[in-house]
């Protein structure tokens, strides 16, 4: 067998993988985008061409040379003698699905349906990414037409027919074999009005796959609890080895006390997302993988320390009960665990919990694709819909925000304006500007809570920057985050990482016992070799 890392190698992020037979069929271990990469050549307001997306990308090498790019943006056909059965996505994540939207139809994706949500609804909400939307519209050769009106003729424009793609989904409450399957949208029955009616038309865009029609040996797909809902880990059997991917993960409570703990505030559901992880190891444990691909991100950033869930509850709970003024909450909107974890905090203090249309309609999204992310009744009556001043909303958006309306959740300013201390409001940075609409005294010594990550790159630095002049002005009191200097300062009280700690990764290492380690989204390969020695595969390229 060959495995092949294409991007991802001795760095954090944009992980590509192939792993080639010797048959000449291979699969490939995720599709991201490489942040650091991208941001050499592009920004906010410079960016490919959408006419010649995989032209563009290809010459600055932001993307690999391999046969996997759709006919329709790409004539030019790579010859490397490889037949691709699947791409396995192993959560919602930029770094490792930024690029999916560029993959041939025919290649069938492999994701749990919890994924499949996450990436369906970011297509839809907000602008157009050709790059990692799943469907879409078909692009064709400008034409006789499009070239009478001044379009070059090498360029892609859309056509009117859309993509069908190939997908093979997985749901949350089973394993991956075959008879556990769950068929595509197999889940909740649309749910609150008609959300769901948006994902039945949906159905026409996939043609679904068996697990059996993939590959022809074994393959495992198990849950990993990570910092986004529906990650996973793979393992498949390659001429008669077994090759395991972690893809992105972080370990739960460590001992029954802090079980009992999760079980009792966060609830069983939680508890067992928490699992997800340890499941995942004891199973490919049992296989004895000749190679296991995993994950180093915190070994390059020295972080040893486990700030968890239930700490992230711990400190919310201390500035609710100590706050008399609103409360802005911001965390990532694909982050739903995080939503699940202040919706708890509001309900044990008496609030609302405000999200923005976009973030309802993740939520929405998730619970109509996979029922077991379905809110309770009583969780339903602490969620309301805030009415932005935008003059146009986008596709999942404004059904939601509609969907909101007619449920008689969506509020506007002026409720939080009469009585602010019973609201907690889901604001991110980018979302800053629709608090212009509350007074200025309800926003006077109110609290901002960061449950989000610190800043990694100069660009994310200069917005935290500029988040800090947004609650100095308004006189807002933050948490997670302090300025001193000229730095800001990430405290991490409200925020728990998705990736695993050091030492938690030794053990798992030391238990699983593979014969080979393939680090990746690392920048610490040293620390690998360390520990293990030779059993580190060291090149980008291994042939076993």
């Amino acid at each position: 067998m060959r495995i092949e890392v294409l991007d991802g190698f001795d760095e954090i992020g944009g992980n590509k993988i192939r792993v080639v037979n010797k048959k000449g069929d291979a699969f490939l271990l995720d599709f991201g985008l490489n942040f650091s990469k991208w941001g050499e050549f592009f920004e906010e307001f410079v960016n490919p061409r959408t006419g010649k997306i995989v032209h563009d990308l290809l010459k600055l090498k932001l993307i690999p040379r391999i046969d996997v790019y759709r006919r329709d943006l790409l004539e030019e056909r790579f010859e490397d003698g490889v037949r691709y059965r699947f791409l396995f996505l192993s959560h919602g994540h930029a770094d490792h699905v930024g690029f999916v939207g560029l993959v041939r139809e025919d290649i069938p994706f492999l994701a749990t349906s919890e994924t499949l949500a996450i990436l369906l609804v970011a297509s839809n909400v907000g602008k157009h990414d050709i790059k990692s939307h799943l469907v879409g519209k078909r692009r064709k050769k400008a034409g006789e037409e499009e070239i009478k009106n001044g379009i070059r003729e090498d360029l892609f424009v859309d056509a009117k027919e859309r993509l069908r793609r190939s997908i093979c989904t997985l749901g949350t409450k089973v394993s991956s074999s075959e008879k556990n399957i769950l068929p595509l949208f197999g889940g909740a029955d649309g749910g609150w009005c008609e959300f769901g009616k948006w994902f039945e038309e949906r159905k026409r865009d996939f043609e679904v796959k068996n697990l059996k029609d993939l590959w022809e040996d074994e393959v495992l797909v198990e849950h990993v609890y990570h910092s986004v809902i529906g990650a996973a880990g793979i393992a498949v059997r390659v001429d008669g080895y077994w090759v395991a991917y972690t893809g992105d993960f972080r370990m739960g409570p460590e001992n029954k006390e802090e079980e009992e703990y999760w079980l009792k505030v966060l609830g069983e559901k939680r508890l067992e997302l928490s699992k997800r992880s340890t499941r995942f190891f004891d199973a490919i444990k049992d296989r004895r993988p000749l190679v296991l691909i995993v994950e180093g991100t915190r070994v390059t950033r020295g972080e040893n320390t486990n700030v968890t869930e239930k700490d992230v509850y711990e400190n919310s709970m201390k500035v609710f009960r100590n706050s008399k003024k609103l409360i802005i909450v911001d965390f990532p909107v694909r982050h739903l665990e995080r939503l699940f974890t202040l919706l708890r905090v509001c309900m044990e203090n008496g609030r609302i919990l405000v999200l923005m249309p976009k973030d309802y309609a993740y939520l929405r999204g998730v619970e109509t694709l996979e029922p077991l992310w379905r809110l309770s009744e009583e969780e339903r009556e602490y969620i309301r819909v805030y009415h932005p001043g935008k003059l146009e909303y986008t596709g999942l958006e404004r059904d939601a925000l509609l969907e909101a309306k007619e449920n008689g959740i969506l509020i506007g300013p002026e409720e939080i304006n009469e009585r602010p201390e019973r609201y907690a409001i889901s604001a991110g940075y980018f979302d800053f500007p629709h608090i212009l609409d509350l007074d200025e005294n309800v926003l006077n010594g109110s609290a901002y809570i960061h449950s989000t990550s610190e800043a990694y790159t100069e660009e994310q630095e200069i917005d935290t920057r500029r988040l800090i002049r947004w609650l100095k002005y308004f006189n807002i009191h933050p948490y997670g985050l302090k300025v001193e200097g000229d730095h800001v300062i990430f405290t991490k009280d409200f925020h728990a990482s998705g990736h695993v700690s050091p030492t938690e990764l030794e053990n798992i290492l030391n238990n699983v016992r593979p014969d080979y380690i393939l680090p990746v989204h690392t920048q610490d390969r040293f620390w690998f070799v360390q520990r293990w020695g030779d059993t580190v595969l060291k090149e980008r390229v291994v042939v076993l």
